[in-house]
């Protein structure tokens, strides 16, 4: 037996580049002598009974050639063959360090962000430390995240900060844009927020031009609107495939177009330790090293991966947060001297991508479509928080957009008020990062480490919205300055939403302004009496539900409290229902009393039936579900799970209101703790066509893998589920990038089943996870479409192995909103979502008006137009008369720009990137379909 294998190196020797071929001889007769020729080479051999190696170098001629094989003893040819010598491939491997930012994974959280700034101090020394190597041996550096550059450049003296800007410049250190690895618990708003840090590194002479994302599988679509207007041109993604599919079968490099169709460069780099894993950082085991190189360029060559040059990503050491070091640049080293090709290099993350755009430019696919992360079912593990959070999203779009009201009005800001600002994004962002906690926290629950960092991660939470209420104060202190009081108490309503309509106003009336015992009627401008219904009542007053009549776009209405000299009537109440079947202008449902829940939901205007006939799960119906092996999704299958109905469910109470009536069950379920742990109420409007349902759970601490779910059984014939995502809609399944989360969608403001007649549009303020078709955990399947047109909520589970909370306990309440419509455009999907997400800001103001002096009823700050733009935000632009609008465009239509305002003559409207850098100041804004804008108003 005679065999020869090729190696794909090309070998340094003193006689120049040579090929490697290794023969193995297969004999079974006695030990003799033998001649083995390869080509023009000839070996003098000993062949022994077994197999017998032997190598031949033979001179790389940089030509295709076939050689012939042979062995013989003495005039006996033993065995020939012939081998065929390509040119060998000339790869190039790039290899990029970069510290993994993983907060609180492996150490507590107030160490590791000091930590990160430390390693900046080191990378620069490694830098000095090996500037007289070979070039491709020099140590270099990517900033995964620019948080702790933004901090360095902040608390460093003047002279270090000289040293890092001089290594970004020469390109030995680059900077990425995104200021942590985010998951998509976070909103387009906030996202947006972080990356002012480009502003600050623009200011210092700081290129930055890529972003990175390292371990989540997904990114937000909103970033590619974002990058492509900032400048940052390229996009490296190392993701990680643990419970999770990847998309593409190899490493790949396509033009991903946003929305609009705006367009980076994207790489979908192998995971973010692959050349951790082959013992980069341990030059001391080359052989280990070589191997694994070798074995994955086969394996490149074996998918056909097109490019001659590949980049592999590492650490210093093989663990997240790790400090950089040199032993990368020693490997190089050994390898360079052995091997001419494949070549190694020390790189930054963008000499890759930037060689493939220059050399394969005609072989980059452009791929529309949403990334979807597949890891924020874990922040369900901590649903209190993740609701404190998605809240605390809303009220910082609330309180900006009335800050920027009071700018226009012309009230001088506080000084600070715009560190609030940031402070409250900052804390969202820091929350909204994808590392939730301990690496531990599942297989150590009450562990020191785990509640340490626990307790940490669920403070940025709660950080966040104790900045968002003192920002909201500091807004109605502005605003209240600008309407003068009346001769009756009043309720001051302001729409931060740039359209006019119609909604429910929260806000707390003091008991010295409306007894809780006295009637009273709530007037609006035009003599309507506002309907109000009382929510929680405490000693001092209580919380008002009113339902104001169309509120002006970016404007107020003025509503007037006027107090009886008579008793408060009592709301009708019941213990039982008559029957099942309940009817209002726009449904008629019934009620399941047995389980809780809503049968059959008939839209009296569209006639038809919305639920599915005798479905497993009914509308509104609270599923318990555990499983028998969290690993199984660790194995990418299915679990094998129990799912229960509450138990005991009985009606307890029918309430009557002026805004809804109220529909309520208690009951016992197996994830609560104590009698009546289960509360759901049916909230069945009469102002306007809604329903919402509403969740008390008294949790039970269970460290056991389970998980919570919500049935929406709808069934639209012919209807197809789409969604928001950040940044823009989706069709679920279709418009994302095949590999990304399927199962599961972090759904920003709605869900819509829709046909070509009509649209059931649903939503929640506080919880973001949503299965569509089914209950998917554990399905795993890439591309992927719902089943059918049935909807799951999912608030809570505790699935992880790893990093996210194996228990949760105590109170949790979270609610959804519900409509339908023959209206089948996004556009209504969005502005009810955002109707029912962003909060009207409310004042109350006591009797005092001055005699003389008019007090406007309503009034509008700014009228911004087409309607097919969604005003995302709206903030103050600090130290200038101007304000920034972050507007998208909601219908799939072009719309140019244009606006007008009441209260200041606005001087330019100037289009910015995503950090108010301007990069169009012609003044007219023309919108492509589904783009996204920032356009500075100044006056």
């Amino acid at each position: 037996m005679l065999q020869a294998k090729l190696y794909p190196a090309v070998y340094k020797s003193s006689s120049g580049p040579v090929r490697r071929v290794a023969v193995t001889v297969g004999y079974d007769g006695q030990v003799t002598e033998a001649e083995l020729a390869l080509g023009r080479l000839v070996q003098h051999v000993r062949l022994e009974k077994g197999e017998n190696h032997f190598v031949f170098d033979i001179p790389d001629a940089g030509v295709d050639r076939t050689l012939p094989l042979s062995l013989r003893t003495g005039q006996v040819s033993l065995a020939s063959d012939e081998i065929k010598v390509p040119v060998a491939r000339h790869w190039q491997m790039n290899l990029v360090q970069h510290t993994h930012t993983d907060i609180g994974y492996t150490r507590s959280q107030m160490e590791i962000l000091a930590e990160h700034l430390r390693y900046i101090d080191y990378a620069l020394d490694y830098c000095d430390a090996t500037d007289h190597y070979p070039d491709a041996e020099r140590f270099r550096w990517t900033f995964e995240v620019s948080w702790p550059v933004k901090e360095y450049l902040k608390n460093r003296p003047a002279s270090q900060v000289e040293r890092l800007k001089r290594r970004v410049k020469e390109g030995r250190i680059e900077l990425g844009a995104m200021y942590l690895n985010f998951d998509e618990l976070p909103d387009e708003q906030t996202l947006a927020a972080s990356l002012a840090p480009l502003k600050l590194f623009r200011e210092e002479g700081l290129r930055t031009d890529l972003a990175m994302q390292d371990d989540v599988n997904g990114i937000a679509w909103c970033f590619s609107e974002y990058f492509a207007d900032a400048g940052v041109k390229y996009l490296n993604m190392g993701t990680h495939g643990h419970r999770a599919l990847i998309c593409f079968d190899k490493p790949t490099v396509f033009w991903w177009e946003s929305p609009s169709g705006k367009k980076i460069l994207a790489y979908r780099a192998e995971h973010y330790h692959q050349g951790n894993y082959w013992g980069v950082h341990n030059p001391d085991d080359f052989t280990k090293f070589e191997q694994c190189v070798w074995d994955y360029l086969g394996q490149l060559e074996a998918k056909g991966y097109l490019y001659d040059i590949c980049a592999i990503q590492h650490s210093g050491y093989l663990t997240d947060n790790a400090p950089p070091s040199t032993r990368s640049c020693e490997m190089v080293k050994r390898w360079n001297e052995k091997y001419e090709w494949p070549k190694l290099r020390s790189a930054v993350a963008t000499d890759f991508i930037k060689t493939v755009e220059r050399d394969y430019a005609g072989q980059i696919p452009v791929i529309r479509g949403a990334w979807p992360d597949w890891w924020t079912d874990g922040f369900a593990s901590g649903a209190r928080e993740a609701a404190v959070s998605r809240t605390t999203h809303s009220h910082a779009i609330a309180g900006q957009g009335g800050l920027a009201l009071a700018k226009l009005a012309g009230a001088e800001l506080p000084h600070g008020v715009m560190g609030k600002v940031s402070g409250m994004n900052e804390a969202l962002l820091f929350y909204d990062e994808h590392t939730f906690g301990y690496c531990e926290s599942v297989r150590d629950p009450y562990g020191r480490e785990t509640w340490e960092q626990r307790s940490l991660k669920q403070s940025y939470a709660w950080e966040a919205y104790r900045h968002a209420g003192l920002l909201g104060e500091a807004v109605m202190g502005l605003l209240q300055s600008f309407i003068p009081k009346t001769d009756e108490p009043s309720v001051l309503v302001f729409n931060t939403l740039n359209w006019s309509y119609s909604g429910i106003a929260k806000v707390y009336v003091d008991h010295q302004l409306l007894p809780r015992d006295k009637a009273f009627e709530i007037t609006d401008a035009s003599g309507r009496s506002v309907p109000a219904q009382a929510g929680e009542s405490r000693s001092d007053g209580t919380y008002w539900y009113i339902y104001v009549r169309d509120v002006p776009a970016l404007g107020f209405i003025r509503c007037r409290i006027d107090v009886k000299d008579e008793p408060l009537p009592s709301e009708a109440s019941a213990g039982s229902l008559s029957g099942t079947h309940v009817e209002n202008e726009w449904y008629g449902l019934d009620f399941n009393l047995q389980r809780g829940t809503i049968s059959r939901l008939y839209d009296k205007d569209l006639q038809r039936q919305l639920l599915t006939e005798d479905a497993e799960w009914e509308l509104g119906e609270f599923i318990y579900e555990t499983i028998d092996d969290r690993g199984a999704l660790e194995r990418y299958t299915y679990p094998r799970f129990t799912r229960r109905h509450p138990e005991k469910m009985r009606f307890e109470a029918y309430e009557e209101g002026a805004i809804w009536d109220t529909y309520r069950f208690k009951g016992e379920t197996a994830a609560g703790i104590g009698h009546d742990n289960l509360t759901v109420e049916y909230h069945i409007y009469k102002v306007e066509k809604k329903i919402e349902v509403v969740y008390s759970l008294r949790k039970k601490a269970e460290a056991e893998p389970e998980a919570v779910y919500v049935s929406f059984p709808y069934q639209i014939e012919g209807g197809r589920i789409f969604l928001d995502v950040p940044g823009g809609n989706i069709e679920a399944g279709i418009d994302q990038i095949p590999g990304s989360s399927n199962d599961w969608y972090t759904v920003q403001n709605f869900a819509a089943v829709r046909s070509s007649e009509v649209q059931v549009v649903m939503g929640s303020p506080e919880i973001p996870l949503m299965q569509f078709g089914a209950i998917n955990t554990g399905r795993y399947q890439s591309g992927a479409v719902p089943q059918t047109t049935n909807m799951y909520s999912w608030p809570m589970n505790n699935y992880w192995t790893t990093n996210f909370n194996a228990d949760q306990t105590g109170g949790l309440q979270w609610s959804y909103f519900i409509t339908s419509s023959a209206d089948t455009t996004a556009g209504f999907a969005t502005r009810f979502a955002w109707e029912n997400r962003i909060p009207f800001l409310t004042r109350v103001l006591q009797a005092g008006g001055r005699e003389g002096k008019a007090a406007p009823s309503c009034g509008t700050f700014l009228t911004l137009r087409p309607d097919n733009l969604l005003l995302v935000n709206m903030s103050p632009v600090e130290g200038e008369h101007a304000v920034m609008l972050h507007l998208r465009e909601t219908d799939g239509r072009p719309a140019v720009f244009a606006v007008t305002s009441d209260c200041v003559k606005i001087r330019k409207a100037t289009v910015c990137d995503v950090t108010g850098k301007p990069i169009d100041e012609k003044g007219k804004a023309e919108f492509r379909p589904w783009e996204s804008k920032f356009i500075k108003l100044s006056w």
